[in-house]
């Protein structure tokens, strides 16, 4: 009896043993994938990292610190002019933020942005440079075009195609907000007016237009007068060149060329024996060479804001004195005409412009923060009408009945259009 237990307890051991054997294969079976991804995230830990660190401030006296702001940090490939990481991150109730970030090496770069509804300051850092404090200043918003100045304003004649009557015009603007707040207009006031926009008068008639300026992003909206901008101006001093083409009759050219925000100095060139220039204020100055043409320089200071100058050439070329504008445009003489006029190093400002127009446009269509385009092209458009519409009232060139209706009309289209907006 005793042999037969004995017997039977060493089945029983034996029993119990494969059953632990079973037990322990089947509880490592189900927890090896989860031992594998601890290692791997282990792994991943061990990465090295970057922390971007710094502080929004409100450059604005008495503004509220920037809590909770926005702040992103993207991660900038050169060569393949893309966004390779992006992190987003929000400011402490001081305005501080950290924002970890992978390691990036030669090649890389990052972009540091501040989002806070009115537009995008950024600073970009070099790999060497990360470990060093950020600071971005948001200022409050203004619709008050008070505190916007301009320094100079230079006009350009490079070129005149006397056989179609048509002038090349460059211009040259030195813009300064001098105040705390960022100048943004409203467009979804409606009491907005032509008034509250940024406007430049051109002569009548001009053609082929554009416009190019270090300004934070906005939209170029062309009247009848000229064109007004939506670009939003933080403080400091900011640069636009403008080109376009402009027709004369009979060898005068005439511009009614006015300056709402006011010039501390004007100055037009145009080429020896092209023409003569007169104008409020104006007074003949000294020649310059420019590539292988000698200029004349009109100039005048210290104009108050909403002047008008009248601005006058007789006595223009006749047939086969000098290239069509369109040709010059492409060469070097047209930046260096910009040089001369400024008194300023313009291809710089020229240069900075076009790389920074390419680096948001890359920027934006690798995944960068956008707004609603389309319905801030509707409202664009309306404020566009708007502005026209108070430029002709302002002229004279129409009723006041008639104003008001038309008027009334476009400001109902701009607050359908904000009601119809996503997000509103």
């Amino acid at each position: 009896m005793y042999v037969m237990m004995k017997g039977r307890d060493k089945a029983l051991l034996s029993m119990r043993r494969v059953i632990v054997e079973i037990f322990v294969a089947i509880v490592l079976g189900s927890f090896m994938p989860l031992f594998f991804f601890a290692t791997a995230v282990a792994a991943q830990d061990t990465e090295e990292m970057t922390t971007l660190s710094g502080r929004i401030v409100n450059g604005t006296e008495g503004g509220e610190a920037p809590a909770g702001l926005t702040v992103f940090a993207l991660v900038i490939d050169e060569d393949a002019e893309s966004i390779v990481e992006r992190v987003k991150s929000m400011t402490e109730a001081d305005g501080s933020f950290a924002i970890d970030v992978k390691s990036v090496s030669e090649g890389r770069f990052y972009r540091v942005v501040a989002d806070d509804g009115v537009y995008t300051p950024f600073v970009d850092l070099l790999p060497a440079d990360a470990g060093e404090e950020i600071t971005l200043t948001v200022y409050d918003r203004t619709v008050s075009l008070d505190e916007i100045s301009v320094t100079t304003y230079s006009i350009v004649i490079p070129a005149i195609d006397e056989d179609n009557e048509v002038l090349g015009v460059l211009a040259a603007v030195n813009l300064v907000n001098s105040g705390d707040e960022v100048y943004m207009a409203d467009l979804t006031d409606p009491n907005l007016t032509g008034f509250n926009l940024m406007r430049f008068n051109l002569p009548t008639g001009f053609q082929q237009l554009t416009v190019e300026s270090d300004l934070p992003s906005g939209n170029v909206m062309e009247i009848d007068t000229g064109f007004a901008i939506s670009n939003p101006v933080p403080p400091g001093e900011y640069s636009m060149v403008i080109s376009y083409s402009a027709s004369f009759a009979d060898g005068v050219f005439e511009y009614p060329f006015r300056l709402p925000f006011g010039a501390e100095n004007v100055t037009v060139l145009i080429p020896e024996g092209s023409g003569e220039v007169t104008g409020l204020g104006l007074t003949r100055a000294d020649t310059a060479v420019i590539g292988d043409a000698r200029y004349v320089q009109y100039e005048g200071s210290n104009f108050e804001r909403r002047a008008e100058l009248g601005l006058r050439i007789t006595g223009l070329p006749r047939p086969n004195v000098t290239s069509e504008f369109f040709e010059f445009l492409g060469s070097n003489e047209a930046r260096i005409a910009i040089v001369a006029s400024v008194v300023i190093a313009m291809m710089g400002i020229v240069a900075y412009v076009v790389v920074l127009s390419r680096r948001q446009a890359r920027t934006s269509a690798a995944g960068g923060v956008v707004s609603d385009g389309e319905s801030s092209n509707t409202r664009s458009h309306l404020v566009m009408a708007i502005a026209e519409l108070d430029e002709m009232h302002e002229l004279g060139k129409i009723e006041e009945a008639e104003y008001m209706s038309r008027r009334r009309q476009l400001v109902q289209q701009v607050i359908d259009a904000e009601d119809d907006s996503p997000g509103v």
